[in-house]
């Protein structure tokens, strides 16, 4: 059987390009900081692409590609005090964001590297506000998608610099210890 596209509403059609547009912006705002960071030699932040196969020529300056398996994380971080690992960047112009939202390959990322020490975040922005999640506390005991006083609770809020851009590099350790206070409520 042919592989045919499944066929969306409208309204549907609209809300998925708006949020692939939300989050093609988002990521841009991450890549515009992370040049800041290199050249600050404070961290080199690397943008992972979709794993795509091109499978035709180019016709316009376009070619033809299809998606050859479920995306990773965005980025990969590695710090100039020799921490390392991976971020994965969501945007929603609405107040919640679904727990959901990363994918079965992102979590599995996320999840290892956590256990075995490294980096492992979830940089969100809602209503054009950040916020940075160490993917421990990426949970909730009842809830099935996060506001912003959940990620307020759960991680740490991101500052803008003058450009609009996300300082998630200046939050990561207040991140790492909001999930560390999170998990061990949840524990105790």
């Amino acid at each position: 059987m042919p592989y045919t596209r499944r066929k969306y509403s409208t309204k549907q059609q609209r809300s998925n390009r708006e949020a692939q547009r939300s989050g093609a912006n988002a990521e841009y705002l991450v890549e515009q900081r992370s040049v800041i960071y290199e050249a600050q030699m404070l961290a080199r932040v690397r943008k992972r692409h979709e794993p795509y196969k091109r499978v035709g020529g180019v016709k316009n300056g376009m070619f033809k590609a299809v998606n050859t398996g479920a995306s990773g994380c965005d980025f990969e971080l590695w710090l100039s005090d020799g921490r390392a690992g991976m971020m994965e960047v969501k945007s929603r112009k609405s107040p919640r964001i679904q727990l959901s939202c990363v994918g079965d390959a992102q979590a599995l990322d996320l999840t290892r590297l956590s256990h075995w020490g490294h980096l492992a975040f979830v940089l969100v922005r809602l209503v054009d506000v950040w916020y940075l999640v160490d993917y421990r506390a990426w949970t909730h005991e009842s809830k099935r998608s996060l506001n912003a006083d959940d990620l307020s609770k759960q991680g740490a809020r991101v500052e803008l610099d003058d450009h609009g851009h996300p300082m998630f590099l200046e939050a990561i350790d207040r991140a790492i210890q909001q999930a560390d206070q999170y998990t061990h409520s949840l524990s105790s």
